[in-house]
């Protein structure tokens, strides 16, 4: 059923389309002529329209490689994958994906044997799908091919920019017995270890062939202190405490513990580098006295504050517990099974398990995402006799509104335990912050990730006799299944806000009332004077977006009605460091894990059943041999489902939202109970169905010239519709030695069922922002691009029901020159390749998002009612948002004076749900918008993949050397809605040699290239790699400077340096004889110079992780025991 063709041509051809091979057979050895990517019709890649790269298993071994992504990060023709050790990976910790040209995971399509693979369980941050090839085992891999030329016109959505198809060994005879160890040098312990087996047998005279394989692999954490990368300027640091924001107003009568909590140090600092003056810093008086972990004391500031804007957090080094990479144990199983009922029918299957459990970075600290309010000791605030004995800040007090829950007012003397009381070292006023636990980093093994992949397949293959000629099919059902639980640790919001109010505990039971409307309740003399909550109530019981809330108006109503705070079994949570150095105030255990518990963040099954039939045959007969055909159907079920803890829903339900004139709740909404997020897991059981029908067609003209011609139709139905492919290649070979190949083809993507279902991932973006501008702010200038400021921004996604699929045209022209002669052994090859791509499926821009609130600050902006005096904006003003006049002040003093530019627009009057920013802060930082997948702009991506290679052999053995060089001319991106600056607002929309900006392209090299060269003789065997990346520049410099302080400005570059580095490996092969076999021992060194990483200032590891790896020289070793 297979044709052998002896052919040293072909030989040598199929290994100069290898890319990345190391030996080059020159020998007259048949070849077996099987189905190459890219292709229904069997062939070699001798005659191929279009470039398939092949790195075969000798390729592999030579690259050290401990697991399939070891061999698709070197792959030039890969770029942006966020697999590296150090990337911020999120919920596909522990997987590996390939991301052809940079145009996005989903954009390449992943075939194990030809077969589609069920995707991970797990999207990245922008979106992307992707096949998890980790689960893949490495011992039962064969080869990868490569097709990067757009393939959908024969394998359907997804090929956009190429297809990697794995092959296994599923003709292996023999056992083979692995053992791998590999070592980061500076480590010391910290190992990759694998062990693996792989053992084939045929049986019924040859017609039965069965093979399985068992790998186990474990990785060592490797710690960020023994990165190469690591250095005297190197910053890992976490909060240990903070003062929150205090709600300190003279006005409101506010008794300020100054002496303990104010920061003049850092304050007079901040105010030499520009600082307000508004801006007063405060610090936990513990954070001088408290004794870490480790023996340390914290730290007050960092090296990378902003100027002007230093805080007075207490901060911990944190390095000993931030990775680079994560603790993984991960076992794989697989097989296969073929039996030949007769010369015509053939029967073939393969089956895969692999499960792998990642321990992620866990010092055992905790935090909320989001803060909540703290309330006041009683009599905090000074009684004013002119109110009649009453203060504006009183109702920010504990148990104020207990009258109206038919109870006394508490005392001080009630709750002795009271952390925020001055008489216990607390500030003595309200205050809002989040919530933490394990201030003091002793470490834990919460954060754990777990996925399981399951894949099956099985066909009948062979021939048939019809319409008077031998024709092939090709009958297939396969299917996989993935799962992903990421596990962590959160705080309960509902018991954490009653917590932070003396309220905590499994036994308490507050004895106030949840539903009163304290927002709404007058002040002194009717509301003549008015009561804190007029002020402070739109922000501290805001919607942040749908979900998320500051605090919820329940807990609030139970704070302020109740009197049994701290008493009996209600305990108050102590945010400050005076929970360890006093044990009336100490956080107990119970109370922690009653606060904190530990849930699935992620809980995500994918399904994918696939049948295909493929019928194919000889046409006829024409001038360049004989015409082909192949005609098929697919059939695609894909379920994707997922599981939301009940913290997220139900949730909190029928919170209140809203009261009638007579405080009365009269609307409700749906709270996460999660306090680290709102829209980060969902519920929903989605499946979609896709149908397809193709052809293809392979045309050989003339005696030099083959044509392929392929179609498909695929139909998704609702939404995303149908789609009809279409792809032309040809090839030419004017001479023997030269073949000349082009393509031209049309390929679309539909968008994933995780895009429309649930959204992005949580992320964080830079752009400029133009409310940030305090002059826009003021009113003095529009709120356009032109007046806009450098910002950071956390993001989150939403559901994206409407978005369409996105669309490629793909180029390519290459050749390749195989000489022969004097010159044989030599190969040069060249492919020019091209994609435009439309109706691109991207992550919002930033500045697209908040343009409703842009609209709505310019609505306010025309109202001078509006407007209020920016200083007065803190919660700690002499008077909390003074009303100003524009007009009135710019004819005082001038339209261009400081008194102007201090009267803004109040940022209350233009809150829009799906955008935060800091609520009582003067300069309007945004801390968190929406982002949704929309369908716009186009890329524009070219380049040209270079290969060259040269073979020869004399006494001393045999040499190859071989060269790889893929560089990218331009990735232009053009007509996205909100980036009409370019990326990052740099103007510049050519990704080509840039960071990119991490959302819509990552970081993009324009050159990489690799030099491999090998020597064989007898039973030893050397080879040395030489891996480049040119230089690039990085697009949030100037961003990063406008923003950065002294010390981040005199580190910041523009440019990130080429990088080399240099793999050396050796191999002795032992031939035992007779029955033991052979035993093939390998050492290698890879970076073996250990190359300085070049140095990226932005980055939190200060190297673009995207791009380099910074686990610096790594030492292997290897044994390989064979039995034929």
């Amino acid at each position: 059923m297979r044709n052998l063709i002896p052919s040293s041509r072909r030989a040598i051809t199929l290994a100069v389309m290898a890319g990345l091979s190391l030996q080059v057979s020159a020998q007259d050895n048949p070849v077996e002529e099987v189905v190459v990517t890219g292709s229904y019709f069997r062939g070699s890649p001798l005659d191929a329209p279009s470039p398939v790269q092949v790195i075969d298993r000798s390729s592999i071994e030579a690259q050290g490689a401990a697991v399939i992504w070891d061999v698709i990060k070197n792959l030039e023709v890969n770029s942006g994958s966020i697999t590296n050790p150090g990337s911020d990976n999120g919920q596909v910790e522990g997987t590996a994906n390939v991301n052809l040209r940079n145009l996005g995971e989903n954009s390449t399509l992943t075939l194990i044997n030809g077969k589609r693979m069920v995707p991970a369980a797990a999207t990245t941050q922008s979106g992307g799908e992707f096949v998890d090839l980790n689960s893949i085992p490495l011992v039962m891999t064969d080869r990868v091919e490569v097709l990067t030329d757009g393939g959908s016109a024969l394998y359907g959505a997804d090929a956009v920019a190429g297809v990697v198809n794995i092959i296994m060994r599923n003709d292996f005879e023999g056992l083979e017995i692995y053992g791998d160890l590999q070592g980061v040098e500076a480590a010391d312990n910290a190992y990759d270890a694998t062990v693996s087996a792989i053992w084939g047998t045929s049986f019924n005279d040859g017609a039965t062939h069965l093979v399985l394989s068992a790998e186990r692999f474990e990785r060592d954490p490797v710690a960020v202190k023994d990165g190469n990368f690591f250095g005297p300027y190197s910053e890992f640091l976490g909060t240990v405490s903070d003062s929150g924001v205090l709600l300190n107003s003279p006005a409101f009568g506010a008794q300020f513990n100054q002496a303990q909590w104010f920061n003049n140090e850092i304050y007079t600092a901040n105010l030499a580098e520009g600082g307000l003056p508004s801006n007063y810093i405060f610090t936990d008086p513990g954070c001088y006295t408290t004794t870490l972990s480790d023996g340390s004391t914290p730290q007050i500031g960092r090296l990378r504050e902003e100027r002007g804007e230093k805080a007075g957090t207490c901060r911990a080094d944190t390095s000993d517990w931030s990775y680079i990479t994560n603790a993984t144990e991960r076992n794989s199983f697989a097989g296969s099974f073929n039996h030949q009922f007769s010369d015509t029918t053939e029967f073939y299957s393969f089956f895969s398990h692999s499960d792998s459990k990642t321990t992620r970075a866990d010092d055992g600290y905790n935090q909320s995402r989001g803060p909540t309010v703290f309330l006041a000791p009683p009599n905090a605030y000074a009684r004013n006799p002119a109110y009649g004995g009453n203060a504006i800040g009183q109702t920010l007090e504990l148990g104020f509104f207990a009258p109206e829950a038919g109870l006394t007012r508490p005392t001080l003397a009630d709750m002795p335990n009271m952390p925020l009381a001055a008489s216990n070292g607390g500030p003595n006023v309200a205050m809002y912050q989040g919530l933490r636990d394990g201030i003091l980093r002793t470490g834990a093994e919460n954060n754990i990730t777990e996925t399981s992949t399951v894949s099956v397949q099985a066909g009948l293959r062979g021939e048939f006799e019809a319409f008077d000629r031998t024709l092939n099919y090709d009958v297939s059902y396969s299917w996989g299944g993935s799962s992903l639980e990421q596990q962590y640790k959160t705080f309960n919001r509902d018991r954490s806000e009653l917590a932070a109010n003396g309220l905590g505990g499994p036994n308490c039971k507050p004895n106030g009332r949840p539903d009163f409307d304290f927002a709404g309740a007058p002040g002194p003399f009717g509301g003549a004077v008015p009561q804190a909550w007029d002020f402070y109530a739109p922000g501290l019981v805001q919607t942040f977006f749908p979900g998320f809330v500051f605090t919820t108006r329940e807990n609030l109503s139970y704070a302020l009605t109740s009197n049994n705070q701290g008493q009996g079994d209600c305990m108050f949570y102590n945010p400050y460091l005076s929970q360890l150095s006093n044990p009336n105030l100490a956080n107990s255990r119970e109370l922690m894990d009653w606060m904190n518990v530990t849930v699935d963040r992620v809980d995500k099954r994918n399904k994918l059943a696939v049948f295909d039939a493929v019928v194919s045959g000889e046409l006829f007969e024409m001038k360049g041999g004989t015409a082909q055909f192949a005609v098929g159907g697919q059939y695609r079920e894909r379920n994707t489902k997922e599981e939301a803890s009940e913290l997220h829903y139900p949730g909190l339900q029928d919170r209140i939202l809203t009261y009638d004139e007579n405080g009365v709740p009269n609307s409700f909404h749906r709270v996460s109970n999660n306090f680290e997020c709102a829209m980060c897991a969902f519920n929903y059981n989605n499946t979609r169905t896709t149908k397809a029908a193709f052809m293809e067609l392979s045309l050989p003209f003339l005696d030099s010239v083959e044509t392929q011609v392929a179609l498909r139709f695929e139909d998704y139905g609702g939404q995303i519709g149908s789609e009809l492919s279409p792809k032309v290649a040809f090839s030419w070979r004017p001479i023997e030695s030269v073949l000349v190949r082009g393509s031209f083809s049309q390929s679309f993507r539909a968008p994933n069922i995780a895009i429309v279902e649930t959204g992005l991932q949580s992320s964080s973006y830079n752009f400029r922002d133009p409310i940030s501008n305090q002059a826009v702010r003021a009113g003095l200038l529009p709120p356009t691009d032109a007046n806009a400021e450098a910002e950071s921004t956390y993001t989150l996604g939403g559901p994206a029901p409407y978005v369409g699929n996105e669309y490629a045209d793909t180029y390519s022209l290459g050749f390749q020159w195989t000489p022969d002669g004097a010159l044989d052994g030599l190969s040069i090859g060249a492919d020019f390749w091209r994609f435009e791509v439309s109706d691109r499926v991207l992550p919002e821009p930033p500045i697209r998002a908040i343009q409703p609130e842009i609209e709505a600050f310019v609505a306010a902006s025309q109202n001078e009612a509006n407007y209020i005096l920016n200083d007065t904006i803190p919660a700690d003003s002499a008077q909390p948002y003074t009303p100003c006049s524009p007009s009135a002040i710019e004819a005082e003093f001038g339209r261009d004076s400081a008194e102007r530019l201090n009267c803004v627009v109040d940022p209350r009057t233009y809150v829009v749900e799906g955008i935060q920013r800091a609520f009582g802060v003067t300069t309007a930082d945004l801390i968190t918008t929406t982002l949704r997948a929309i369908n716009a702009g186009t890329i524009t991506a070219d380049g040209v993949d270079f290969t060259g290679g040269y073979s020869w052999s004399n006494d001393l053995g045999l040499f190859s050397a071989r060269v790889n060089y893929t560089h990218v001319r331009q990735y232009d991106i053009q007509n996205v809605p909100g980036l009409e600056r370019g990326l990052l607002d740099t103007y510049v929309t050519d990704a080509a040699g840039t960071t990119g900006d991490g959302n819509i392209v990552r970081s993009l090299p324009d050159n990489k290239g690799t030099i491999t060269l090998s020597w064989q003789r007898d039973k030893h065997g050397v080879s040395v790699i030489n891996r480049h990346i040119g230089s690039y520049r990085d697009l949030a410099y100037q961003t990063a400077f406008e923003n950065g302080s002294d010390f981040t400005r005199s580190m910041l570059d523009e440019k990130i340096d080429s990088y080399n580095t240099w793999d050396i490996q050796y191999r002795y092969s032992q031939d035992w004889g007779g029955r033991i076999g052979t035993t093939n021992f390998t050492f290698g060194v890879l970076d073996a110079f250990n190359a300085d990483i070049p140095y990226r200032e932005v980055d939190s590891l200060n190297y673009d992780t995207i791009v380099f790896d910074g686990r610096g020289r790594r030492i292997y070793a290897r044994v390989l025991w064979q039995l034929q």
